[in-house]
């Protein structure tokens, strides 16, 4: 079997098909990543894993491309942990937790940044500074949200003409997204 790079909350399998195992997690019937990683069946055990990234940690540092999970928004800033550096597939050594300043999320004026992105979402950014605290910055082309979920039923939403929307209740949101929501190829990061 092809080992598939996935990130939390991607769906894997059915619980019809397989059991939960390492790095994975059941949710109404749907077996879902609980972490970046290689996705893999353990034959034997009948069991989908997530097999984390292995090898020397990664430091984080200036001009690095990152994964993020927003953990808050606030009208001035975003806090996020960092849980990938793009083409280091290694966990991450330092300090993860980092912020987004507002007038850091995109070119133009932007007056609220939780209007922006929503806890829960995972974004691409660029570090821009490590010490003494990691922050981040999404204003170039191809930065923002690449997976979002909706704020009404948790459902994944789905890029629809110039916003999201959720398939599941139809409520549209905004955010900020990168060029690749919804194609995004995570063996290319």
């Amino acid at each position: 079997m092809k080992h598939k790079l996935v990130i939390p909350g991607d769906q894997l399998s059915t619980s019809e098909e397989l059991l939960p195992g390492d790095g994975t997690f059941e949710e109404n019937g749907i077996i879902r990543a609980a972490r970046i990683g290689t996705y893999v069946v353990d034959e034997k055990h009948r069991t989908a894993e997530v097999k984390p990234a292995t090898s020397t940690p990664v430091l984080l540092k200036n001009g690095d491309i990152v994964i993020a999970k927003v953990v808050m928004a606030k009208s001035t800033m975003i806090i996020v942990e960092v849980v990938h550096v793009a083409g280091k597939n290694r966990s991450i050594s330092s300090n993860t937790d980092a912020t987004i300043y507002v007038k850091e999320i995109a070119q133009g004026f932007i007056k609220d940044a939780s209007t922006e992105y929503k806890a829960e979402d995972y974004i691409r950014a660029k570090v821009i500074q490590v010490k003494p605290s990691v922050q981040l910055e999404t204003k170039e082309r191809g930065f923002g949200a690449i997976k979002a979920r909706c704020s009404k039923c948790r459902h994944p939403l789905v890029k629809k003409n110039h916003g999201l929307e959720c398939e599941n209740c139809g409520n549209k949101e905004h955010r900020r997204i990168a060029d690749d929501y919804g194609a995004l190829d995570l063996q290319k990061l």
